[in-house]
């Protein structure tokens, strides 16, 4: 049940990706030039309340280099890439263990 949660939050993450990939897609088309939404604004077009809060969370509770550079440097990073990297790790929680040794010949 559990890998099936999380089978189905990278199946979301990734459908947000390919959204994200055909705005920028679309965006770079209009302009003539490579555009990518960075995650920062498109977090706070969703929810510009729970970003700043956020931000004031990690103010407090972090340390000075996460809250400066870390913190800075991912929500620079594009949306697609962040929403990538969710469905990648939530894939890997989610997928059925591999085998091993003797537990392969039982089968």
């Amino acid at each position: 049940m559990i890998r099936l949660l999380f089978r189905t939050l990278a199946l979301v993450c990734f459908a947000i990706a390919v959204m994200f990939v055909v705005v920028d897609a679309t965006r770079s088309i209009g302009v003539s030039e490579l555009v990518f939404t960075p995650f920062a604004e498109s977090f706070e077009l969703a929810a510009p309340q729970l970003l700043e809060s956020f931000r004031a969370w990690f103010a407090q509770n972090a340390p000075e280099f996460v809250t400066g550079g870390m913190l800075a440097t991912a929500l620079g990073l594009p949306t697609f890439a962040v929403f990538a990297g969710f469905a990648f790790v939530f894939y890997v929680i989610g997928r059925k263990p591999r085998l091993r040794g003797l537990q392969r010949l039982k089968r």
